[in-house]
């Protein structure tokens, strides 16, 4: 119901297509989000010689191609396989698999309520006027709470879409880490900093955020945070980090941190 975009792709965008004809001098594909077509030119096949255009394109296959002329007039576009790395391919269609989940999310929200398909699309309508796709909502709603559907969504609704949404969608974990150099001066310094490190991994680790921490090579020490979200990875990291600091310093130990980007 909702798997199709409306109007145009801007150049320079990545798209999922499908190989529909090949000819001699390019091939035909059906842009999987639009309801259009494009043609790959010979040229824009390969970096390397294309002897035999078949060789590296077939019929039905999903390619991911990059938008380089956009015609809106004629609604011809022309688009690049070359030009996509594996990087983007990779962006490409995990992007496309996440949009697609959301909409099928929300479809199958739609059917367990019966809602008319008018209201329904009045609600993605609401949704994509304040998200770039339905499942980034989604994920909004996971990370802070149903309010995030309060004006899109009625209010007879919404607790039926947040279970839908809690079922089905888990947030991925966030992991920073960086570098301690620990060094304490006194004759037990070593179980100084053994326990400076257990204590603070200890106090900020619950059942949101892990801590933990581990030797790299004396003096350098391994800390890394998993949590829900960024902001809260970065507090707990910088809370270890002054909490461990002061701790050495309270034994006349010295510390310096060094995050990893």
């Amino acid at each position: 119901m909702f798997e199709l975009e409306e109007g145009f792709p801007e150049v320079g965008i990545y798209v999922i297509c499908t190989v529909k004809d090949i000819f001699p001098y390019g091939a035909m594909v059906r842009l999987d989000e639009y309801d259009l077509e494009g043609m790959i030119p010979i040229r824009e096949i390969s970096s390397s010689w294309v002897k035999n255009i078949r060789n590296h394109v077939k019929e039905n296959q999903k390619v991911v191609c990059k938008v380089t002329r956009v015609d809106a007039k004629k609604r011809h576009i022309d688009l690049s396989l070359r030009k996509v790395t594996n990087h983007q391919k990779k962006v490409a269609v995990q992007r496309y698999k996440v949009k697609k989940k959301g909409n099928k999310l929300l479809e199958y929200f739609g059917t367990q309520n019966s809602i008319p398909s008018d209201q329904l699309l009045d609600i993605y309508n609401r949704i994509m006027e304040n998200y770039s796709t339905v499942y980034e909502c989604f994920e909004e709603a996971v990370a802070d709470g149903k309010h995030v559907f309060e004006g899109m969504v009625p209010p007879q609704h919404i607790d039926s879409l947040y279970e839908i949404v809690l079922s089905n969608i888990e947030m991925p974990l966030i992991e920073i880490t960086g570098e301690l150099s620990l060094s304490c001066p006194t004759g037990d310094g070593i179980n100084v900093i053994r326990q400076t490190l257990s204590e603070a991994r200890d106090a900020y680790s619950d059942d949101q955020v892990t801590v933990d921490m581990h030797l790299l090579g004396s003096p350098r020490y391994s800390v890394k945070v998993i949590a829900e979200d960024y902001k809260s990875a970065e507090n707990t990291l910088d809370k270890v980090v002054k909490d461990v600091t002061d701790r050495m310093k309270r034994h006349d130990g010295e510390a310096s941190f060094k995050r990893n980007r």
